[in-house]
């Protein structure tokens, strides 16, 4: 009977050590699976058809940390279980490599990525169609719009701003291609960038000059054809590597396609090719307004632009951008007033430089001064009325301060400019969707 009991006991005393331990390894292999970072997505060409073996990396601090191929339907699967930053980078030969910057948190992350055939050295040989320029588009969001709000509008602007860009030397109009070019020109004043397009290509077949690569590329990249419009590029700046341009709408290209770290690389080298010329590091502020980290490059240049332009507004504006997100991550009181002073030289040249004024809002905020900040916040929708991002602002800065009634009254205006700007989207998109229609139809043809 002892020895019985003994034993009842023993199990009595075992079955909730093995309980607490199956409990134990239960949580932990739970915790490892809520550790696990799943990157999947599929490859395709420009298409849509699956490319297969293509090879594809995640890369951490310059080093690989997984790396898969893809099978026969595209698809590939990458698993970790360090959460983080990583560049989610893929390449094959005979097509172009393409990559990400991607924050990896646990659960699973989507990536999808369209390859275009590399081009012959001799040419690019892409069709007598511009159906390559629409090619792998499937809805709106792949029209060379990624990331965020702000990165979207980021890329329509430089969009806009690259098709603007001059020649250095002037307009060519000797070469064998002008006809077709000029022809370009009308039918994309006309609101036909279909025949555009064609009449660029033809032009740069005929003569690669800058000029007809750059309109050829910059067309495509007006109307949100992305990854075409790098190709082109790239062979264009491969053909001109002195043209500023060429590698400031490259830059602009690759922002299109949300590679980010391409995109400034790009523009950086715009600016050392002319170190006079704004343009590329205006491009290099909004990108950096619309980011959240900061690119040594970008500083370098950003710090180059406003030391050598001092008088210029946007100079000291762009260059006290950085410095303010400098001074966030590291609370440096230097920084901060450094940024300062550069947002008050900018406001000094340009006293309507409304934007100006929200940033140096934001410092004050940043520093606990709130009643500072409501004036700047004030001075901006007085400089300018039509900057919702100010009637935000002041609307927050009102609420803080006790003052509802100002507050509702701001954020209604906030909302009606709001409503309005998307309203001008929406009809620009909307545009945009119909060219995309009209070459879908054409590649059915």
């Amino acid at each position: 009977m002892r020895f019985g009991r003994s034993i009842s006991i023993i199990t009595l005393l075992i079955a909730p050590l093995a309980l607490v331990t199956l409990r134990r390894t239960s949580n932990l292999a739970a915790q490892i699976a809520k550790t696990d970072v799943i990157v999947e997505g599929r490859i395709t060409d420009l298409g849509s058809k699956p490319i297969e073996d293509v090879s594809v990396r995640l890369e951490r601090d310059g080093k690989i940390a997984q790396e898969t191929k893809t099978g026969a339907d595209g698809q590939y699967t990458l698993k970790t279980n360090a959460p983080g930053a990583y560049r989610l980078r893929v390449e094959k030969d005979g097509y172009s490599s393409q990559s990400m910057e991607v924050m990896l948190e646990t659960g699973k992350k989507t990536a999808y990525f369209l390859m275009a055939k590399l081009a012959a050295r001799d040419g690019i040989e892409f069709s007598d169609s511009p159906n390559f320029t629409i090619a792998g588009v499937t809805d709106w969001s792949n029209v060379g719009l990624h990331g965020s709000d702000a990165n979207v509008k980021t890329s329509e602007a430089l969009s806009k701003e690259t098709a603007a860009l001059k020649p250095a030397g002037g307009t060519n109009t000797s070469g064998a291609g002008d006809a077709h070019r000029h022809s370009g020109d009308e039918k994309e004043k006309a609101g036909d960038p279909v025949g555009a397009v064609k009449e660029y290509e033809a032009a740069a077949k005929l003569d690669g000059s800058e000029e007809n690569y750059f309109a050829w590329g910059t067309e495509l990249l007006l109307h949100r054809a992305g990854l075409p419009a790098v190709e082109v590029l790239r062979r264009a700046a491969e053909l001109h590597p002195n043209s500023s341009r060429i590698f400031a709408a490259l830059g602009a290209a690759y922002y299109a396609n949300g590679q980010y770290a391409e995109a400034t690389e790009q523009i950086c080298r715009a600016s050392d090719l002319n170190p006079a010329d704004s343009q590329p590091y205006l491009f290099l502020g909004k990108m950096e307004q619309a980011a959240s980290g900061i690119s040594a490059c970008s500083e370098e240049k950003l710090a180059r632009f406003a030391t050598e332009q001092p008088n210029n507004a946007q100079a000291n504006f762009y260059y006290g951008l950085l410095l303010l997100k400098k001074a966030r991550k590291t609370q440096s009181d230097n920084n901060f007033e450094l940024a300062g002073r550069a947002f008050q030289k900018a406001a000094e040249i340009n006293p309507k430089y409304g934007e100006v004024y929200v940033e140096l809002g934001m410092l004050y905020n940043a520093r606990g001064k709130r009643e500072l900040a409501l004036a700047e916040f004030q001075k901006a929708v007085a400089a300018s009325p039509e900057l919702s991002a100010g009637h935000y602002q002041l609307s927050l800065a009102y609420r803080r301060a006790g003052d509802a009634t100002r507050a509702d009254e701001e954020m209604k205006t906030y909302n009606r400019l709001r409503q309005s700007e998307e309203a001008a989207l929406e009809k620009e998109r909307r545009e945009m969707r119909q060219f995309v229609t009209v070459l879908k139809q054409g590649s059915s043809n």
